[in-house]
């Protein structure tokens, strides 16, 4: 009201949103009946019934990405054998439920602990230890648990259980409101002495499955070198314990690729598969190139990452013609296959790079995707169709469109493993 009394902002302005807004209720019958989207039933029907549980559930396994598997150590055995789950967050019925939770009530998720005891019943011994607890603090939408800092006393019980089991099962990572809008930190390791935790629970067992529960890419460096298996679960929701025993013990072979690059150290954020391509490229026998001399540039597991209980091969790359029309298409077309024992579903990706534009273009861009599921030893075409409408973007001028010239596409399991094929667009 001030600013349109002291002239700030024009009243036709304000009666131009008002408008809008009105004309949307009428259009929605709200004049007539203000009540006519209600529904009394519906809300007193129970949101957790067990059609929303399974649907929660089959989202959640299928958003698991099996990061790394080393020696075949997944899946494991749902009979005989034991099996140590460690980790303040393997018990935590909260973690799952993440920051931004909607109505889900505190403690409601199923944990990972109780996951793991319900899908293996009594045929496998289960023992857990916390190892380490959380941490202080109260846990609300506005603070997060503080990471324990300095007691380890929780760790001789934790390597006992490790040295008896035949595998370890670790959770580690993030708590609910660690991440989210408005948490951003400047160190992306684990907090508190997870770490601390991790490396003598390996040093007790070798074979250790760590399960991530997070909500933004961490450094994993040391994690990524010495353990042979982690899960990226990230924060999964009510039926996180089920969802992530059901990748755990085979019943579902998981399919998720990362939607984010994890780096090798801190200091590459900000770090992403669609960069500009440098001034100074390389790699190079030279110094002068854009690079680090510690580290590589490239991501530890880049972006679109994902492994599955079987494998892939990618070959045959073809494309329907070597130039493309104005109003034309072009059709990419890969043959991929299941050379594993068993049936999996492969994200087959398409990224294309513009090699010449009127403004600086990334070095890829993801343009499609598709969930192919293939028997063991299938074999089958994957085709895409490109256009003009697919090479756009917000040219010098200042106007979305596409520009003649050169250009790579790539298809493959993520954004750096792709195998690639030129073309023209005339």
């Amino acid at each position: 009201t001030s600013l349109v009394n002291d002239g700030a902002v024009a009243e036709d302005l304000i009666d131009d949103a008002v408008r809008r807004i009105l004309r949307i209720k009428y259009r929605l019958g709200l004049f007539d009946d203000p009540y006519r989207y209600s529904d009394p039933e519906r809300e007193e029907r129970v949101l957790l019934s067990d059609e929303h549980l399974a649907l929660a559930r089959d989202v959640a396994r299928k958003s698991i990405v099996l990061m790394k598997n080393d020696g075949g150590l997944l899946p494991l055995s749902k009979t005989g054998g034991s099996i140590a789950v460690i980790g303040a967050l393997a018990a935590d019925k909260d973690t799952p439920l993440g920051s931004w939770r909607g109505r889900g009530e505190t403690d409601s998720a199923v944990s990972l602990l109780e996951g793991i005891q319900a899908a293996v019943g009594s045929d496998v011994d289960v023992r857990y230890t916390e190892g380490a607890a959380l941490g202080k603090g109260k846990r609300t939408f506005f603070q997060h648990v503080q990471f324990n800092e300095d007691d380890t006393s929780g760790f001789d019980e934790a390597v006992a259980a490790a040295r008896e089991a035949d595998v370890v099962v670790i959770a580690v990572g993030e708590e609910a409101f660690q991440s989210g809008e408005g948490r951003s930190q400047v160190e992306i390791g684990l907090k508190g002495v997870q770490d601390e935790l991790l490396r003598v629970v390996r040093e007790a067992n070798e074979n250790v499955v760590v399960v991530l529960m997070n909500g933004r890419p961490l450094v994993l460096s040391w994690m990524e070198e010495n353990v042979p298996a982690i899960v990226e679960t990230w924060h999964l929701g009510s039926q996180a314990g089920h969802a992530i025993a059901d990748v755990l013990f085979g019943d579902y072979n998981p399919s998720g690729k990362l939607p984010v690059s994890f780096p090798r150290h801190v200091g590459q954020q900000p770090l992403y598969y669609n960069h500009k391509s440098t001034g100074r490229p390389g790699p190079s026998p030279m110094v002068f190139w854009s690079h680090y001399t510690d580290v590589p540039n490239s991501a530890l597991f880049p972006f679109g990452h994902g492994l599955s209980y079987t494998t892939f091969r990618y070959s045959h790359l073809r494309l329907s013609a070597a130039e493309m029309d104005w109003d034309g298409e072009l059709q990419v077309t890969v043959k991929l296959t299941n050379t594993g024992d068993r049936a999996g579903t492969e994200i087959v990706q398409l990224y294309i790079r513009d090699l010449v534009g009127s403004v600086t273009r990334p070095v890829s861009e993801l343009k499609g995707f598709q969930r192919v599921e293939l028997a063991a030893g299938e074999a089958r075409d994957v085709s895409f169709k490109l256009t003009s409408a697919d090479l756009a973007f917000y040219t010098a001028s200042g106007i979305w469109e596409a520009e003649p010239g050169s250009f790579i596409v790539f298809v493959g399991t993520d954004s750096a493993d792709v195998t690639s094929a030129n073309f023209e667009l005339r």
